[in-house]
């Protein structure tokens, strides 16, 4: 019988994914646990050749609920949460430092009325290494919704479409 304490353990990657990394730690699972392809692909309902193509980080594309089967067929969890940073890019007014650290709509805010250089810095990065149009459009959502009479909002809005260029 498997508890709660025993996931612990298998917690191996909490950072971004797509679909290669995830294919290779089922991979790893799935010979882990003394499964071929054949009896997990039968297990999760896909196809053995497109379990292997997954394995071997070689198809492009696969659908969440396949996905979702086939983690679940080798005992891993597929979590969907807002973009955490290492630490929060600059101490926010209303947000705990665990908050801090997701960059939402309050977050961005914060950043671009408050901060300085450095925490615009720090969004940039976020954003060159997240490169989710998710957070792209949080960010213009934020930029839009400011007003334009700020001096920090102005000139943050001034730069922004230089910084979307680059993040590209």
């Amino acid at each position: 019988m498997s508890g709660i304490l025993d996931c612990i353990a298998d917690v191996r990657y909490t950072g971004l994914m797509n679909l290669t990394s995830v294919g290779h730690m089922i991979a790893q699972r799935r010979r882990a646990k003394g499964l071929t392809l054949a009896g997990l692909a039968a297990s999760a309902g896909v196809g053995r050749s497109t379990l292997a193509a997954l394995e071997a980080g070689k198809i492009p594309e696969l659908g969440f609920a396949k996905v979702a089967r086939i983690c679940a067929a080798v005992g891993l969890v597929l979590e969907v949460r807002p973009l955490e940073l290492e630490a929060p890019l600059m101490s926010h007014r209303h947000l705990t430092e665990a908050a801090g650290r997701d960059l939402t709509k309050a977050a961005i805010e914060d950043i671009i009325v408050r901060g300085d250089i450095a925490a615009w810095r720090g969004l940039v990065r976020a954003l060159r290494t997240t490169r989710r149009d998710t957070l792209v459009n949080r960010l213009q959502e934020v930029v839009s919704a400011l007003d334009q009479d700020d001096p920090k909002v102005r000139a943050f809005s001034t730069i922004l479409p230089g910084i979307l260029r680059a993040v590209e």
